[in-house]
This record gives structure tokens, sequence and C-alpha cells, in this order.
């Protein structure tokens, strides 16, 4: 990292960085998926009207955006759903953590996710989403959300099913993003009632936003907010 990009990253946790502290961590197995319980006293999360984003110091001048999901408003704390499949700065930083560690951020900013309240709410996405949508699942209240998220590990996929009471199927991931387990499990459904919220691997939300605005049930709209590259 050049020394003036340090600088300013280093200007910018002194002006505006803050810390919660990490209350439990649980992995799947493999380890390559943690949920993390983090207290954060200085989060307002009693405005929050979109799925939101938080940038995590990771390493020396290093941040990754995660979403903090299951938040309870009244004590401060959520759950950060991380994907470590990639072995990058955030996968090792993920798996050093331990309970009572600190953690430092440098903002909460809003995504362009939110409930909608015309048509069926239908998620499309990878590992990286999971958190996103029992983000927007939180939002949406009893208002039922379905879809299909993509899942390389057959043991993950089954603890999937069992840890959440969900109608989002769990699918088998046959690339690098999930594409084409996605393009065939929407092949069946009809979508011109829905709106498509896509998240996860940038190239593949990008593509299949493509794929879906070329169907003869091209759906009522189509969000996509993308994660890793």
């Amino acid at each position: 990292m050049n020394i003036i990009k340090q600088k300013a990253l280093h200007l910018l946790e002194n002006a505006f960085g803050k810390t919660g502290t990490v209350l439990a961590i649980r992995a799947w197995e493999p380890a390559t998926f943690f949920e993390v319980d983090v207290h954060f006293p200085d989060m307002d999360m009693s405005g929050w009207k979109r799925v939101q984003h938080i940038k995590v110091r990771v390493g020396e001048g290093i941040y990754r955006d995660y979403t903090p999901a299951g938040w309870d408003e009244d004590i401060r704390t959520c759950t950060l759903y991380i994907n470590a499949e990639q072995d990058g700065p955030g996968a090792q930083w993920i798996r050093s953590l331990r309970a009572g560690d600190r953690i430092t951020y440098v903002g909460v900013g809003a995504t362009m996710h939110r409930p909608t309240y015309a048509g069926e709410m239908v998620v499309l996405g990878d590992m990286s989403s999971i958190g996103h949508y029992l983000a927007l699942q939180q939002l949406a209240g009893t208002r039922k959300i379905s879809g299909a998220i993509t899942i390389a590990h057959e043991n993950h996929r089954e603890e999937f099913k069992e840890y959440f009471n969900w109608n989002i199927q769990p699918v088998k991931k046959n690339d690098d993003g999930g594409l084409h387990s996605m393009l065939k499990w929407t092949s069946d459904r009809r979508l011109a009632n829905s709106n498509i919220y896509i998240s996860g691997h940038i190239p593949t939300c990008i593509r299949l936003r493509k794929e879906l605005k070329r169907r003869d049930d091209s759906p009522l709209g189509i969000q996509v907010q993308g994660f890793w590259s």
C-alpha cells in the first residue's frame, strides 16, 4: 500500500473509527463460514429502513463490508455472517478473532435493498448474501421472502436447512458465483409478479440480472448489490 493511501486511511479511522466487542463466534463445519455476535455501543439501529453495511477493519489499512443482521436496537447488538471461502484478508481476520476482542469500523451505510410491498420478494445470491437477506427479512417482518442461496459444500447446505426456518432454499453451487445454479432454480418459476434481489459475486450479479431481464415474464423490478469479485 502506498504511503499516501495509508495515511489517508489512518486519518479516516482516527476521525470516524468506532469499536465493538465480540460476544461470541460460531463456525460452520467446515470452518469457512462464521457467525459473529457483536455489541456496538455507538451504533444506533433504531432508524434502519434498508439493509445496512459496515466497514470493518480486518488488517492494517484494510476494510471489508459486512452486513449487520438480527440486530437488537435496545442493547445494540447484532450478528455478522462472514463467508471465508476466499483466503483473503477478511478470511484471515475472522479465523483469528476471539470472543472479547474489539473490532474497529468506520461507518454504517444503507444499501439499496429494502422490502417491497407489491408482488413477491425473491432473493438470489451466494453465501456472502446470507446476512444480507436475513437483514432484509428482519425489515420485512411477517412478509414472506423466497429464493435461493448457492452453497458449494454439502455440509453447509444441510446446516443452512437445519438452522434457518426460511422459504429460501440452499442449492448446490457449480461455479464461482453460482450463476448456472440460480438460472436453473429460476427456470421453472414465474417471475412476472416478483421483485428480485440479487447479491454476491459481482460479475455473476450482472450476468444474472441481464438473463432475468430477457425473460418473457420479466420481473417487476431487479435490484443488485454486489459484494465480491
